[in-house]
């Protein structure tokens, strides 16, 4: 039997891109699709093979569960735009891939929306999802994604951030310290292959030993020798290199500042840290 018509969407050209495409039984309970005119939303309708392409707001009136999937840039005029047309009170209103959490000040919110906030998590092959927001979109989350045999991970209320800020630490802030260590061989004699194999081994045993054992992988010992190694060749690195010698020092004062109270070496300043007399090694 054909699911009933449950939800509407609300999107823009590019959500064939997004999960929403590609997520059977949400596709099967779409009813309404609106985008910016009635063209764009029947040719949206037609990609997705899924809903009808309607003109105005007023047909998402009846449905319990609205999905949003547009740019993070117009989220706060169509919130406004639906908030303004048509009854959300008890609606569950889903924001597909925002950066923000369900709680910002929003006009759906205020409305009386149920408002949830749903992410896919990167490298996962959309097979695990983050959410957060209201209890009771939080409950059709978990009802839907399990019917599509995906994984959700509840969000702690208003921590969006820390989670996008895992999401960075873990990709674009770690990605110089790679290319810093790829690079540092390379220059020693290594190719470029060799290099990112021996950093991807050594940063992979580093990541299971955390995994293991917490902040307790990172030992007060080996923060002492790892001091010494870097301070002693430090000129040498910078003469190679001056990028490579204040990654080097960035990175050691981030990493014992971060483990401070758990291993971390507080015996020097940060400025006597490096304090590397010249010509002496």
């Amino acid at each position: 039997m054909k699911a009933r018509k449950l939800a509407g969407l609300v999107c823009a050209g590019g959500v064939g891109r997004s999960f929403v495409a590609r997520m059977p039984v949400l596709l099967e309970r779409i009813g309404p699709v609106k985008a910016t005119s009635l063209r764009v939303s029947r040719r949206i309708a037609n990609g997705l093979k899924a809903g009808t392409g309607v003109g105005d707001w007023a047909p998402l009136a009846a449905c319990p569960q609205i999905w949003i999937a547009v740019p993070e840039s117009s989220l706060d005029e169509i919130s406004a735009e639906l908030a303004g047309a048509v009854p959300v009170e008890g609606k569950t209103v889903v924001l597909c891939e925002a950066m923000r959490d369900s709680f910002w000040p929003s006009p759906l919110r205020t409305a009386g929306a149920h408002v949830a906030a749903l992410n896919t998590i990167p490298e996962t092959g959309e097979s695990v999802f983050v959410a957060d927001g209201h209890r009771d979109a939080m409950a059709d989350l978990r009802k839907l994604l399990a019917q599509e045999g995906r994984t959700l991970i509840e969000l702690r209320p208003a921590a969006k951030s820390l989670f996008l800020c895992g999401l960075h630490l873990s990709a674009d802030l770690l990605l110089p310290m790679i290319a810093g260590a790829v690079e540092s061989l390379r220059a020693a004699g290594f190719s470029r292959d060799e290099a990112a194999r021996l950093v991807e081994a050594i940063g992979t045993k580093a990541l299971r030993s955390y995994a293991k054992a917490g902040p307790k992988a990172w030992k007060r010992a080996s923060a002492e020798r790892l001091h010494r190694a870097i301070a002693a060749d430090l000129d040498a690195i910078r003469a190679t290199d001056p990028r490579l010698a204040a990654l080097c020092t960035a990175g050691y004062h981030s990493a014992t500042s971060f483990f401070a109270g758990e291993t971390a070496v507080r015996s020097r300043s940060a400025r006597e840290t490096f304090k590397v007399a010249r010509g002496g090694r």
